[in-house]
């Protein structure tokens, strides 16, 4: 079989990703942080093994502002959704997944002014572009890092500093380069990370994480 959908997740993942999902099963498959046995014990410390490999590999200070979620959908509505409130303005562009959109054109429906910056002919965003949209209201800007539909990657180097000059909220989509394209939250201005387990790196499918960097405050109600 030849395999062309590692977009939408990653096939077939590596042997050792499947031996230690049966072993996880049999060794150690409790509820973390519920009880006192050993196997609840070793579950939570897999978990914070977990954080730790993912704050090497994203420039994270602080493992306890990760956490983990279903997908990247889940963890981009978290971030969106607890961000953004009546008044607020948004930014983001014309390359964004479903997943950005539609809570998006939901907040705008109650309140929340959005723009959004166009792409080129060829599927690329200048950041430029991005920054003109800016006005006194702008509270998060929130991009994809590369496109799912054309594979064009995002400045998001140059974005995350203009914002973070101006005291905005850079939120990065990273459904296609997590485990790709290298990313350092702390370099590239980036306040929250959306990511996935199962595609660039390589985890089983319903497994995804968020990144909120210290001090930002989200609303989970």
């Amino acid at each position: 079989m030849i395999y062309l959908d590692n977009a939408a997740t990653s096939w077939p993942k590596p042997r050792s990703v499947y031996k230690e999902i049966v072993h996880c099963m049999r060794k150690y498959g409790a509820n973390p942080g519920r009880s006192g046995h050993m196997m609840a014990i070793k579950a939570s410390e897999k978990i914070y093994e977990c954080r730790e490999s993912l704050c090497k590999m994203f420039g994270i200070s602080n493992p306890l502002c990760i956490s983990f979620t279903s997908n990247t959908t889940e963890a981009l509505n978290i971030g969106i959704k607890g961000i953004l409130k009546p008044g607020d303005h948004a930014i983001t562009t014309s390359m964004e997944h479903n997943s950005v959109v539609r809570p998006l054109k939901k907040l705008e429906s109650l309140g929340v002014k959005l723009s959004i910056a166009r792409a080129d002919k060829d599927g690329r965003i200048n950041a430029e572009d991005i920054l003109n949209l800016v006005n006194e209201q702008t509270k998060l800007i929130i991009v994809t890092h590369a496109s799912n539909v054309t594979g064009t990657i995002v400045p998001i180097n140059d974005i995350g500093r203009m914002a973070r000059e101006r005291g905005i909220l850079f939120m990065v989509d990273a459904a296609q380069t997590a485990g790709i394209l290298p990313i350092d939250v702390d370099s590239m201005g980036i306040d929250i990370l959306a990511f996935p387990g199962h595609k660039g790196l390589l985890g089983p499918q319903g497994t995804g994480g968020i990144y909120i960097r210290e001090g930002v405050s989200v609303d989970t109600l």
